[in-house]
């Protein structure tokens, strides 16, 4: 009796398997579920931006620290800026614009700018995970518009 296997045609099948998951382009989330997760950190940066503003006005009206509320106030519009930027950079994801990449770089660019301006260290969590969405995006440009 002759001892036969199937390795080599397991292992033939999943070479084939494997080929065509790495052919194809697909992203980890949908153009929606990421649109929605952007609009929603860009919600939330928002509101810590009104959140540090009504700190800033409290700080000012009594006057007690009129230099921590001047940095307060500019951290203040500072996030609202950013949240702004990632709003408006999921507006253009979720219209299919190629905006939408360099909106979301745009506010990396920026907090890291302001980080280092600001004497402030990196926010190195912001600049990976933002890297990570932009490559996220770039998975979608099938079908999108330049203008």
């Amino acid at each position: 009796m002759q001892h036969t296997t199937t390795q080599p045609r397991i292992t033939a099948i999943t070479q084939s398997k494997i080929a065509a998951i790495t052919q194809t382009d697909q992203s980890v989330f949908n153009k929606s579920t990421l649109a929605i997760a952007l609009a929603g950190l860009g919600g939330v940066t928002i509101l810590a931006g009104i959140v540090s503003l009504v700190s800033a006005i409290i700080l000012l009206s009594t006057a007690s620290m009129p230099s921590l509320s001047s940095t307060i106030l500019t951290n203040a519009v500072f996030d609202m800026t950013i949240g702004a930027l990632v709003i408006a950079s999921s507006r253009a994801l979720a219209r299919g614009k190629i905006l939408a990449v360099w909106l979301y770089g745009g506010s990396i660019l920026l907090d890291s700018l302001y980080s280092l301006i600001s004497g402030y260290p990196l926010h190195y969590i912001f600049i990976g995970l933002g890297a990570l969405v932009i490559w996220q995006i770039l998975k979608f440009k099938k079908g999108w518009k330049v203008s």
